[in-house]
């Protein structure tokens, strides 16, 4: 009797909300929707089962879920700050038994790493599947997690670990999961870099690394945007100013305590 394969959905969390740039889930890179590219890379990533946008039923919302619906994708809407809740009801809402954790102003997440952590994560049949350290702040990053993990987080965790930071209490709690870490392909790792997009000066950034390297039918790798800060270095000074969240530092710090098994 052959076993079926668990089900692994990428969950892309986003809304219209922010503190510092609200609306930038919408912001045009080359002629396009920041989250329409974002959903179409995730979609041409190999191992998944589907992409689904994770958002909240506030009515500003509202765009998202129409601008994911038109292009082909799932949409789940949840709880608007209980980002955690969001996760777990929008995995059960599609049957996946696992999630490609995915945030929505990240539009440059490498493929060819997600690819590596889901097949590293099926392989080893872990709980939480990521790569440890500070190359998460650069915004090309996702992580693997399951659904029991993320349910057990819930209900065991506290009002911090059901905001944005969805793994916190795993990585808080690392002897409670099957952790697993994972390696990002050669070149990538450049944490000097900061290609999310959080500020203005982030928008600007992005907005021309997609000018100089977007091409119909080609999507832009990390890689490729790596290699253009590193023809264009004037690019990179653009945004190099900025910090990072204190909570996602926080996330970085718990890294170097966590117990796992190298793939």
């Amino acid at each position: 009797m052959s076993v079926v394969p668990a089900r692994v959905f990428v969950v892309v969390s986003a809304r219209m909300a922010s503190s510092r740039y609200p609306g930038k889930a919408l912001v045009p890179l080359a002629g396009r929707p920041l989250l329409a590219v974002l959903l179409e890379r995730m979609a041409a990533a190999r191992g998944i089962d589907g992409v689904v946008l994770a958002t909240s039923t506030s009515p500003e919302n509202d765009a998202l879920a129409l601008l994911a619906e038109e292009n082909g994708f799932a949409v789940f809407r949840g709880d608007e700050e209980d980002v955690l809740r969001r996760h777990v009801e929008c995995a059960r809402s599609v049957g996946a038994e696992h999630v490609v954790r995915v945030t929505g102003d990240n539009p440059l997440t490498d493929v060819e790493t997600l690819e590596h952590l889901v097949a590293l994560h099926r392989r080893e049949r872990a709980d939480y599947t990521y790569v440890p350290g500070d190359a998460l702040l650069m915004g090309i990053l996702s992580e693997v997690v399951s659904l029991s993990a993320l349910e057990r987080s819930w209900e065991r965790g506290e009002a911090r670990h059901r905001s944005e930071l969805v793994t916190l209490y795993v990585k808080e709690h690392p002897e409670e999961f099957h952790v697993v870490t994972g390696t990002l392909p050669e070149g990538l790792y450049r944490p000097e870099y900061r290609l999310t997009v959080d500020e203005a000066e982030d928008v600007a950034l992005v907005r021309e690394i997609f000018a100089r390297l977007a091409a119909p039918g080609r999507l832009v790798s990390a890689g490729d945007a790596i290699a253009l800060l590193d023809r264009e270095p004037g690019l990179a000074r653009m945004n190099a100013h900025l910090s990072h969240k204190p909570a996602n530092l926080r996330s970085v710090a718990l890294d170097a305590g966590i117990v796992g098994r190298r793939g």
